[in-house]
């Protein structure tokens, strides 16, 4: 399992949050994903890694400045 995390500015209230989620479980196969608008944030959790400039482009074509990808292995 990996988690990934990266820094989404330009997200404002829980509509935003759920336009990223969408977005991100739109093109790639997620096990979990969560925005925080407060923190500028998404993580998500998935079984593979995923491509962090399709991450970047998938969030910006939605609206949204992305940068700041982080993944690492997380416990099951």
């Amino acid at each position: 399992m990996y988690k990934t995390t990266v820094t989404v500015e330009g997200m404002m209230c829980q509509n935003c949050e759920k336009h990223v989620n969408e977005a991100v479980k739109k093109n790639f196969k997620v096990k979990d994903v969560s925005s925080s608008h407060d923190d500028n944030l998404t993580t998500i959790l998935s079984k593979k890694e995923i491509d962090a400039d399709k991450l970047i482009a998938v969030i910006t074509e939605a609206g949204y400045n992305a940068k700041d990808v982080k993944t690492e292995n997380a416990i099951e």
